[in-house]
């Protein structure tokens, strides 16, 4: 993120690859932070809380992200094809968390 782009291994296996690994990190970053809220809140906490909190949070870092690059890199430049990208893997596991998750009761 905040490394010059010069000291970064060449990415070009094929033409988006940089939007591939975007989507990529953030599904697996929002599944991740969906399954410790799930985790930590025993399965008690509601569907649209987690969603909400999930979705601000993943949006805080993909806008993050993007404003490091803006503001403080040199040699990287921020794009908003990457925020697009970043939400489109967002948007893939929450949707996911919306068809898949069913509250079970018993947790002890």
């Amino acid at each position: 993120m905040g490394l010059p782009a010069n000291d970064l291994p060449s990415t070009k296996y094929f033409e988006g690859f940089d939007k591939l690994a975007h989507c990529g990190f953030f599904f697996v970053f929002t599944v991740l932070m969906l399954m410790g809220f799930i985790v930590h809140s025993k399965g008690r906490a509601s569907k649209l809380k987690t969603f909400v909190i999930t979705l601000v949070v993943a949006s805080l870092l993909a806008f993050g992200t993007e404003g490091l690059q803006l503001y403080f890199s040199t040699g990287r430049a921020a794009d908003w094809w990457d925020i697009f990208a970043d939400y489109v893997g967002i948007c893939m596991a929450l949707f996911s968390y919306i068809l898949l998750h069913q509250k079970r009761l018993g947790y002890e």
